[in-house]
């Protein structure tokens, strides 16, 4: 009679081992899909925001193309200053950086955009001339490259 209670309880423990092990192996397939899913609503996130800003860009160019043409009113163009000033803050605050592209800079297709191909004399070949609209990357993506002119060779 020993004997059966003893390999009854032996077989009980197996059992529990058992489902113990499997219930530690839930528990780890349960942290690890949460951490997984953190990390796609993380990215899901950044991809948003990153959409968003692309979308506000142009308005920076817009603010660059009106301070070309603006009325002898200084206070005024003083205040749209600011408001660009803060615009830019904010978007910097988020993660939008400028990408340079300044004459003379090497021409990057990574990160710019040609529009033209000029010969110039004083800018060497698969170089920036100009940069007609800025470019930008968010936490290092290009969003939008810098549309620019660049010297060919001669």
């Amino acid at each position: 009679m020993r004997k059966k209670k003893t390999i009854k309880i032996q077989e009980f423990q197996s059992q529990i081992n058992q489902l113990k092990h499997g219930w530690q192996r839930t528990q780890a397939d349960f942290e690890n899909y949460r951490k997984k899913t953190d990390t796609e609503r993380g990215e899901i996130l950044k991809l948003m925001k990153a959409d968003f800003i692309a979308k506000i860009t142009p308005v920076l160019d817009n603010f660059r193309r009106a301070f070309k043409h603006t009325p002898n009113n200084s206070e005024w163009v003083e205040g749209i200053r600011q408001i660009q000033k803060q615009l830019e803050e904010i978007l910097a605050s988020e993660g939008l950086e400028k990408i340079p592209a300044n004459p003379g800079d090497k021409f990057d297709c990574n990160l710019h955009e040609a529009i033209s191909c000029e010969p110039n004399k004083n800018i060497p070949s698969d170089h920036i001339i100009a940069q007609v609209e800025s470019g930008w990357q968010f936490e290092d993506k290009v969003i939008k490259p810098s549309k620019v002119r660049v010297s060919k060779g001669k």
